[in-house]
């Protein structure tokens, strides 16, 4: 027997889901998790980077379960949690919303032109060497790692993809995979990024977690190259991160731990934009 489900298709910077409500106890949720990877092909599904679900929450307004596009489970979201964000608000949930997402409660606030997501995390970078270049590892929700280097203003996508599914698939290294991230400098504050994202296996327009690891290694290696005794006890921060599907903006503040910065009230803001909704046949 066929199954008839509403959805919506909507992206974050160009980073596209498929978004539906499975709050009814009759949502077939183990069809669409077995269809994952069919619907979020482009050329013969929907096309996406990965589905989000609307879950009920006891103590929140919504649980927020996300799939990759190759339908695997996934960490955090960034873009994608603000998508659902709007999508919960367009259903008749408030502007300030409260969900969680593994194990954790975040959240959201949203506008009309962009939703902002809270990140209760306080990723902290490490510093690593893969096949001679200088990369930082850290959680903003899940894995990423980062590189920042202007060569990488004048490097071709197919760089990217190649050098991206090797670090991703360094098992000796990530037994799960990894998010990479390939920085340049703009500006003081303003970063350009690309992401070969894990369950997508490519590049996507944006990534949000990605966004955060970058702005957070960025002032990160400004710590490490100057004198923090001459910092003030808290630091704010607003970078603008320049994705290929359009900017994102990470707010956190800095605080002193000893000699260690503390990465904290961290804020990702940017579009969360409906494209189109339907009906689809499983």
């Amino acid at each position: 027997m066929s199954e008839h489900i509403e959805f919506a298709k909507m992206h974050g910077a160009g980073n596209d889901f498929i978004v539906m409500d499975a709050r009814s106890p009759e949502f077939p949720m183990n069809l669409v998790l077995d269809s994952t990877p069919a619907l979020c092909q482009r050329r013969t599904g929907i096309g996406a980077d990965g589905i989000l679900l609307l879950l009920p929450s006891e103590n929140s307004d919504f649980t927020m379960h996300y799939l990759n596009a190759d339908g695997s489970e996934a960490g955090m979201c960034g873009n994608g949690a603000r998508c659902l964000a709007r999508f919960a608000h367009d259903l008749g949930l408030p502007e300030k919303l409260t969900f969680h997402t593994n194990g954790l409660l975040y959240r959201a606030e949203v506008y009309e032109q962009y939703v902002s997501v809270h990140f209760p995390v306080e990723p902290h970078p490490s510093k690593m060497i893969i096949d001679g270049e200088t990369w930082f590892f850290l959680n903003t929700g899940t894995e990423h790692v980062v590189a920042i280097d202007p060569k990488y203003l004048k490097s071709p996508d197919r760089h990217f993809r190649e050098l991206g599914r090797r670090i991703r698939n360094r098992i000796d290294l990530f037994p799960t995979g990894t998010n990479v991230n390939f920085a340049s400098i703009l500006e003081q504050n303003r970063l350009r990024l690309v992401t070969y994202e894990r369950g997508v296996e490519d590049l996507t327009l944006a990534c949000g977690t990605g966004a955060i690891a970058t702005a957070i290694t960025r002032s990160f290696l400004n710590d490490m190259e100057s004198k923090l005794e001459s910092f003030p006890p808290e630091r704010e921060h607003h970078v603008q991160v320049d994705c290929p599907g359009g900017p994102l903006e990470v707010s956190f503040s800095v605080t002193r731990d000893g000699e260690l910065s503390v990465y904290r009230n961290i804020i990702l803001h940017g579009p969360a934009v409906t494209v189109f909704s339907g009906r689809m046949t499983l």
